[in-house]
């Protein structure tokens, strides 16, 4: 669940805890941020579901993903989710810049943060490199379900998580697919914090490089390894260079020889996201593929 006060708040609105003042003194009693829920759950959404679409496809499509969210939340009896996928909507209907939630609103365990830290990197690169416009539909089915990943990993639903996961990994790569012919020569893969290891979204991107190689459509690639300023830079340096070297292992089992790749690392040195030193920052631990 999200950790907030508002819930305890909001669930003595839903239930009349108001009611133990005197009536002159009630509206007096109840918090403001008790005033914007209700507006939100008894005002806004339902203007929200019955407006006539609004904005952008993209700006769209996450009004009536979140909305689902709101649903599902509802019927679980889940307050605070219910709560949190709703303003996500309303935002949403409101032209909003709305972002796919980060780790650290949620309780994961132990290690779960890893993986969904490198795939919402890999979604804020495909949103960042035009896939807002190129697939809209497809980038906020992404998004939404990349939310909907994160929040059922943290209640434990593992069926619900891995549902979540498929299809977050199939819009995702839609999206990508769709900057193909006007994007930079570029893939990119990303690694959980201190890891070098190649996660099961990252390996489908070296999948599509290894079928792009195969259908001759590269000629040598070029692997640069990076990491994030929160190391020392001797220690970084090393990381990059492992994980430069671990994806040109991946793509070797995949079938590209090792003689049309050439490899590179730089550190924390050219990040992709400036941050300052000691940040964590999941978009900058990645590998760059480029190629002739």
């Amino acid at each position: 669940m999200l950790a907030s006060s508002r819930v305890a708040l909001l669930v003595g609105l839903l239930f009349g805890v108001a009611g133990c003042v005197p009536p002159e003194n009630k509206m007096a009693a109840v918090e403001p941020v008790l005033l914007d829920d209700a507006n939100l759950l008894y005002v806004e959404l339902p203007a929200v579901r019955t407006m006539e679409p609004q904005g952008p496809p993209f700006v769209q499509g996450l009004r009536v993903g979140y909305l689902d969210l709101y649903e599902q939340a509802g019927a679980r009896f889940d307050l605070v989710d219910r709560v949190h996928f709703g303003r996500k909507a309303v935002a949403s209907a409101k032209g909003q810049n709305v972002q796919p939630d980060q780790t650290a609103l949620r309780r994961l365990p132990a290690g779960g943060a890893a993986e969904l830290d490198a795939a919402r990197a890999r979604l804020l690169a495909a949103l960042d490199a035009n896939g807002r416009r190129t697939a809209p539909a497809d980038a906020a089915k992404a998004q939404v379900a990349y939310d909907c990943w994160l929040e059922r990993t943290e209640a434990g639903d593992q069926a619900g998580a891995s549902a979540c996961k498929a299809r977050f990994e199939e819009a995702v790569a839609a999206v990508e697919r769709s900057l193909l012919p006007g994007a930079p020569r570029q893939y990119l893969v990303f690694f959980a914090w201190d890891r070098a290891d190649i996660s099961p979204a990252a390996r489908q991107v070296l999948e599509q490089v290894a079928a792009e190689y195969k259908a001759g459509r590269m000629v040598r690639l070029h692997l640069a390894g990076h990491a994030d300023r929160s190391g020392p830079e001797a220690y970084n340096m090393r990381l990059s260079e492992r994980r430069a070297r671990a994806v040109a292992q991946v793509l070797r089992e995949l079938g590209v020889p090792q003689e049309a790749m050439t490899l590179a690392w730089y550190g924390e040195t050219r990040p992709r996201v400036p941050t300052a030193d000691g940040v964590r920052e999941a978009q900058n631990r990645r590998v760059e593929i480029t190629w002739d």
